[in-house]
């Protein structure tokens, strides 16, 4: 049969052309076959399908009927479904194709925009760099511009103020010669006519309407009562005064600031300590006195010290504690513990130890009157032994010969002598505090209670006394050879013409730098250069103490500029505002004063980023400001050695001798030839040649008296090459001196303590970590450190003297192994400082030094718990030292807003314990401590977080005071600031306006406090641009705060002169007497002070005292009554009790006549303020007279083209003009505005005044072409003031208005006089 291979094949029977193997071969061919139906064939079911039947064929089993139409139907959807797929196939191909070449065409499109996308990406970096560096380049020509903006004004102001100080010059000759002319001596004319002479309140380009009641317009007649120029007027006041007080007003309080600012800081020979040392002598027999007074009477007087800030030291040396310290210096160490002390009391029965002599004789007998001293001698009861006896007698017979002292004698009991000695401490003590009630002028917002819950008074807030006493450290060494050259250098920069840059001060350590300039403030006090400028000075100590904290710095300096401000505003808290607003005070402040400001900073490289605090030293600084800065000359910032420098060198042989003599001399003491051969030849190297260096030397050999042990100290402090070598010598010395078996390790701990703490320890302190010292172990002791320059007291605290003595402390005695000491002295004092952290303790010592302790042993969990207690945040806030306090929180990891989270949480917890700690946490307390929080939080910018603060304390006092008390409206005025801060201006409005309202109903209509808001409500006002709004707000509040003006936040000199004038009344009492005429002049300079304060009620009484002085003294028409008479007078005046003063002033104009010629200043005072009072009386036929004599006096002492001529000219113009004779007032005004013109010249304020005037009369004689062209030229004049001084002009006049024929608005008279 063959195989399938074998079959014929025909093309037309390959139907499907399907290859069976790979290869072709093998190809199935249908075979046709003859197909059955399945019945007819006999096929079984599905199940048996395919089952060969046996004995079956092939062509039987294949054999298939092709003629079946199904086969063929089958065929054909076969054959179109493949004609469809090969269709369907082709189409794909095509599409495919379609895409590939679809596909390269985008591809290409999309390489083409890639390449046009960073085609545009790279210029858009270029113009971006571009546009980068052309910003960049705008800002430094904007700078540059600002720069050359700026230097061109000073440039300006420069000239200009020499024009006006040549005209001053020119002038001030021209008086002179005309005096000379009139037969009257220069000098004595001039000292004599301060007390008379008128002046505008400021006295600044473009305030010369503002210094005057109102403003003066178109139809207001305005009485001239001073010359804008620095003349022979200068100060509109009713008082005439003496003292530091001349020429000061009570409408310009900043001049009198300006007086006070020159009095105390500078010429003060002691500052008022913060420390209120009682010396205590008390031989053995009367140590019962003692015991009583230390246990129930002490702690009250150091209760009352401490609520002012103060701290109470007891000294008392027992004879039981001499035994064991070395006699060498005893003597002199009791002398200096009694010259220290401010009270001396002594108790006395009938014997007498070996140093009471030298107690009495140092604490009354050397200088009877320096200081209280109080004597309690208790009656003889025995006999002691017999020398002690008479030298116990003749003290009692030598202090009761004395006059003018304290003594309690009779009392026969240790109770009664101690009760009797508490009750005169307790008087003398409230006189050295000065506790009295406070006026509402001296308070500014209430005072609340908020610091005695934390515990003591704040004292010295910006530490202006701890710097006066670095500057009087400074100044009390007697070396100073050599620095001749450096003062030409100093002087040079001060009087230059400005701009001026920093001038440098250079020098390596103990070079003297803070020494030279010390000296050279002093010297030019001394020689009076410096008095008509306003000097300002910092001295930092080491840097890790307050001083060196530069922000602290600015706002010290900042509150010290506000006190020549006109109405200064409150210091911020926020250090970045106190950085950047202290240069812009700087120049306003310096445009002001006639001498400008000279800034002293010494030893500046201490600070912490010196270079970002005081980055405002690189730019230009203004024509009026001399800065002057010292530093290391190795630790110099780059930036500051292209300033003119001043470098010390070291000192020349021949200065080192003068300096050994001088310091020699000092000590009571000389060197033998040979031993200065051996010092000079000693100190040659810059390091042996300094300053420091000599006169430590010096003052340590010169301890010894005796030339062997002399000669033998010699030998060793010459083997040391520098400073620091010198000092471990000399405190190792010392050491050797004072330590005993029992006292062992005791002076080394000492000076670790000193060594460990931020500003020192005070003596308590030290007696407190160190038992074994004794007032006599430690007077001796002190003694001993301070002669050798190894430590000095600064504010009652006991610091380290020089950088140079830590230097060796820390070689000496914390090197190597024993540098974990500092680690457990730090500890110790961590302990010490923590048991205060309770309400009514933590003074600020604790706030000091505890989160500095802690710091410095990065105790971060510690120091976190530690600042978060309230009273810490309450010291040092209160004492504006917030920057270190943000400092702390940086150093822990917490943020602001966590941290003002965490204080509001202490808050809300203290709030819970109301009525706990002996009742020191009271709800009004707690209002105080939300309300600083608040504020805190608001200077910080967190405004959010500072509404919930201000809002509880509200509350707290809506619930515990009257809601229509003074602390109520405080903090609705705290709110509405932080709106108006926040943008909130209708809910700040009305805050203010309900503050306004409580504060004019508690405390009157013309308050300080009713001022302060008004100025508050203007200022938002002017945000919201309704100017129409706020400047008659402004103008109300100027006015207000004129009369009643207390410099609230200068809390430094000027709060502490009215203390040192009621003690300079005291000291003289005991030292004069209670009547003299020195005391009634004492007493009429306090008077002056308090009317200045504008309290008139204590004016009043010491103004009568002085006047009942006078006249039981002097006599009823002794020239120097007058004085009193003439401020009592002012007074009454000033009042409106003119009934009063007019016959104070006739006596006075008739005293003065019968001593001085009619043209002596002296009349001339009298007869102006007469003249003013009948005026203000209306009884202008008495005024009439009076004022032409104040134009003949003026015009022969001054010559008759004066502008103090045309000043009293104008006046009686005025006169004349309200009684209408306008006849006579017009060649007044005429020859005014001429004399004006030509000394003045034609621009100045004072020729626009008189010209408005002038058109007032035009107006009223009906010339009204004149009247205009007059006014039009006067406001002319003032609109050229002010865009020279950028003030902003006032649109309304404070005088009633009515419109007249030209279209203008005339007010009714508003005389100035």
């Amino acid at each position: 049969m063959g195989s399938g291979v074998s079959f014929h094949q025909h093309d037309e029977d390959d139907d499907f052309g399907i290859e069976y193997d790979g290869n072709g071969q093998g190809v199935i061919k249908r075979i046709p076959i003859e197909v059955k139906p399945r019945g007819k064939l006999g096929l079984r079911s599905v199940g048996s399908f395919g089952r060969k039947p046996k004995g079956g064929s092939l062509q039987s089993a294949l054999s298939v009927d092709l003629e079946n139409p199904e086969v063929e139907k089958i065929r054909k959807d076969f054959e179109l479904y493949k004609l469809s797929v090969e269709n369907e196939t082709a189409s794909m191909r095509k599409r495919e194709q379609k895409l590939e070449i679809e596909n390269k065409r985008m591809r290409a499109e999309l390489q083409a925009l890639q390449k046009t996308c960073g085609k545009l990406r790279s210029e858009r970096d270029i113009a971006l760099e571009a546009e980068q560096q052309a910003l960049e380049r705008a800002g430094t020509f904007e700078n540059d511009r600002n720069k050359v903006q700026r230097q061109f004004k000073i440039f300006r102001e420069a000239k200009e103020s020499e024009i006006q100080n040549l005209l001053k010059a020119k002038r001030s000759l021209e008086n002179k010669l005309t005096k000379i002319s009139h037969g009257l001596l220069v000098d004595d004319l001039d000292s004599s006519s301060r007390n008379s002479i008128d002046n505008l309140g400021g006295s600044n380009p473009g305030d010369w309407w503002t210094a005057l009641e109102s403003e003066p317009s178109l139809g207001s007649t305005t009485q001239l009562q001073g010359s804008a120029v620095k003349g022979p007027e200068f100060a509109y006041s009713n008082m005439e005064l003496d003292g530091p007080f001349t020429n000061v007003t009570k409408d310009d309080w900043t001049a009198a600031a300006a007086s006070l600012a020159q009095v105390i800081p500078a010429r003060l020979e002691v500052c008022v300590s913060k420390n209120i040392r009682l010396y205590v002598s008390a031989p053995k027999d009367v140590q019962t006195e003692v015991d009583i007074l230390n246990k129930e009477y002490i702690p009250q007087l150091s209760k009352l010290v401490q609520e002012v800030g103060r701290v109470l030291v007891v000294v008392h040396i027992s004879v039981e504690d001499t035994e064991t310290i070395p006699t060498s210096n005893f003597d002199k160490a009791i002398e200096r513990q009694v010259e220290e002390s401010t009270i001396f009391l002594a108790f006395l029965a009938e014997t007498t130890v070996s140093f009471t002599q030298v107690e009495y004789q140092n604490g009354y007998f050397k200088n009877p009157g320096s200081k209280p001293a109080v004597f309690c001698f208790r009656e003889s009861t025995g006999r002691g032994v017999k020398d002690l006896h008479t030298e116990a007698k003749q003290l009692r017979q030598q202090v009761q010969q004395c006059d003018n002292t304290t003594v309690i004698d009779g009392y026969t009991t240790p109770h009664k002598g101690a009760e009797m000695a508490f009750n005169e401490l307790l008087r003398l003590i409230k006189l050295e505090l000065c506790t009295e009630e406070k006026t509402d002028a001296d308070s500014g917002f209430a005072d609340t209670e908020g610091s005695e819950l934390c515990g003591s008074g704040l004292w010295d807030i910006h530490g202006d006394y701890e710097q006066l006493e670095a500057f009087q450290y400074a100044v009390r060494s007697s070396c100073q050879m050599g620095f001749e050259k450096y003062y030409e250098r100093l002087n040079a920069h001060v009087s230059a013409a400005g701009p001026l840059p920093p001038l440098l001060i250079s020098g390596g350590s103990g070079s003297g730098r803070s020494l030279l300039l010390a000296k050279w403030l002093e010297l030019q006090q001394e020689k009076s250069g410096l008095m008509g400028s306003l000097v300002l000075y910092h001295f930092v100590d080491s840097c890790h103490s307050t001083s060196a904290d530069p922000i602290h710095m600015i706002r010290r300096l900042t509150a010290q500029l506000f006190q020549h401000v006109t109405s200064p505003p409150s210091l911020t808290s926020d250090p970045v505002r106190l950085a950047e607003e202290f240069p812009r005070w700087l120049e306003k402040v310096s445009s002001k004063i006639q001498g400008g400001v000279i800034l002293v900073m010494d030893s500046v490289d201490r600070f912490e980023q010196a270079e970002v605090h005081l980055k405002w030293l690189l730019d230009p600084l203004p024509v009026e400001s001399r800065v002057i800065v010292s530093v290391h000359e190795d630790t110099c910032p780059q930036s500051w050695r292209s300033w003119p420098t001043v470098h010390l060198e070291p000192l020349s042989n021949k200065n080192v001798k003068e300096v050994l003599r001088a310091e020699a001399t000092r000590l009571g003491s000389s060197l033998c030839p040979d031993e200065e051969s051996r010092i000079l030849t000693h100190c040659r190297t810059a390091a042996t040649c300094n300053p420091l260096y000599v006169m430590q030397l010096i003052a340590d050999v010169a301890s010894y008296s005796s030339p062997e042990d002399r000669g033998k100290r010699l030998d060793e402090v010459l083997a040391s090459n520098n400073c620091v070598e010198l000092y471990m010598n000399v405190v190792e010395s010392v050491r050797q001196q004072h330590e005993s078996s029992h006292f062992r390790g005791v002076y080394k701990k000492l000076l670790r303590f000193l060594y460990g703490a931020r500003n020192g320890l005070s003596e308590l302190e030290i007696m407190t970590f160190l038992p074994d010292i004794t007032w006599a172990i430690w007077a001796s002791l002190y003694c001993d450190l301070v002669d050798r320059y190894i430590v000095t007291s600064r504010s009652g605290i006991i610091i380290l003297a020089h950088d140079q003595v830590r230097e060796a402390i820390g070689e000496l005695y914390l090197a190597g192994n024993d540098d974990k000491c500092l680690d457990g002295v730090r500890e110790s004092m961590i302990d010490y400082f923590s048991q205060f952290l309770r309400p009514g303790l933590v003074t600020c010592r604790v706030a000091d030094e505890l989160p500095w302790l802690i710091k410095q042993l990065t105790d971060k969990p510690g120091l976190q718990s530690c600042i978060a207690n309230l009273c810490i945040f309450q010291n040092l806030y209160a004492r504006g030292r917030s920057a270190e306090l943000l400092g702390y929180w940086q150093f822990v990891g917490v943020d602001k807003v966590a941290m003002a989270q965490s204080y509001f949480a202490t808050t809300k917890k203290m709030e819970e314990m109301i009525g706990q700690y002996d009742g020191l946490v009271t709800e009004a307390r707690i209002a105080d401590m939300y309300e600083s929080l608040g504020q805190f939080l608001r200077d910080l910018g967190l405004l959010e977080q500072a509404i919930t603060p201000l809002q509880r304390s509200l509350e707290l006092r809506e619930s515990s005071l009257d809601p229509d008390h003074p602390s109520v409206a405080q903090s609705l005025h705290h709110l509405a600031g932080l709106h108006a801060q926040w943008g909130k201006y209708a809910t700040a409005e009305a805050l203010y306006k309900q503050a306004l309202e409580i504060n004019k109903n508690a405390l009157g209509p013309e308050h300080y406090l009713v001022a302060v808001g008004l100025d508050a409500l203007a200022v938002l006002y002017q945000k919201q641009e309704k100017h129409d709004l706020a400047e008659p707000l402004k103008r109300r509040a100027v006015a207000m705060k004129r009369k009643s003006r207390a410099m609230r936040s200068n809390a430094g000199h000027l709060k502490a002169a009215d203390p040192l004038q009621r003690r300079a009344v005291h000291v003289e009492e005991l030292a004069i007497g209670a009547d003299s005429p020195d005391l009634a002049r004492t007493l009429n300079e306090i008077g002056v002070l308090y009317y200045l304060q504008n309290n008139q009620d204590a004016a009043e009484s010491y103004f009568k005292r002085s006047l009942t002085m006078r006249e039981s003294m002097l006599g009823p028409n002794h020239p120097e009554l007058t004085q009193s008479l003439h401020n009592l007078a002012g007074l009454y005046m000033d009042r409106k009790q003119y009934s009063l003063a007019e016959p104070l002033y006739e006596r006075a104009l008739q005293i003065r006549m019968q001593h001085y010629p009619v043209e002596h200043p002296s009349v001339a005072s009298v007869v102006k303020h007469l003249a003013l009072l009948y005026k203000k009386q209306g009884q202008l036929a008495k005024a009439e007279p009076l004022y032409k004599q104040s134009v003949e006096i003026r015009e022969k002492s001054f010559g008759a083209n004066h502008p103090s001529v045309a000043t009293a000219l104008v006046n009686l113009a005025v006169l004349y003009s309200q009684q209408n004779k306008h006849d006579a007032a017009l060649p007044l005004y005429e020859q005014a505005v001429s004399i004006f013109e030509d000394s003045l010249g034609p621009s100045h304020p004072r020729v626009a005044e008189t010209l408005r005037n002038l058109a007032k009369l035009k107006f009223d004689l009906g010339d009204f072409e004149t009247a205009a062209s007059l006014y039009k030229r006067a406001t002319e004049i003032k609109d050229s003031e002010l865009a020279y001084s950028g003030k902003v002009p006032s649109s309304s006049s404070s005088g009633e208005t009515v419109k007249n024929e030209l279209g203008v608005k005339r007010p009714y008279y508003a005389d100035n006089g």
